[in-house]
C-alpha cells in the first residue's frame, strides 16, 4: 500500500483549523482593504456570506459548529497553496 498523500491535507487539530480560518479573514481583509473594485466584489460574492456566518465562543474561540464546508475548504486551501 502506498502511504503518500495526494491532495490538500485536512487539519490535525482545532488549532491548525482555526489558524487556517484566520488565514481566510487576513486574506479577505486584504482583498477589502486593496480598492479594487474587481477584487472586492469577487471577494463579497464568494467569501462573505460564509464568512459571516461564522461566529466566536464566550472565550474568543471560534466556534466550529459555525464553520460550514465552503469556508472550511477554502480555509484549507489557503494554508495548502
Amino acid at each position: 500500500m502506498n502511504n503518500k498523500k495526494y491532495g490538500m491535507p485536512s487539519p490535525m487539530n482545532r488549532t491548525e483549523m482555526e489558524h487556517n480560518l484566520n488565514l481566510v479573514i487576513e486574506d479577505f481583509n486584504k482583498k477589502i482593504d486593496s480598492g479594487n473594485k474587481d477584487l472586492i466584489q469577487n471577494v463579497m460574492w464568494v467569501t462573505y456570506p460564509h464568512l459571516k456566518e461564522v461566529k466566536k465562543t464566550p472565550n474568543f474561540r471560534i466556534s466550529l459548529l459555525t464553520v460550514n464546508e465552503n469556508i472550511r475548504l477554502q480555509a484549507n486551501m489557503k494554508k495548502w497553496m
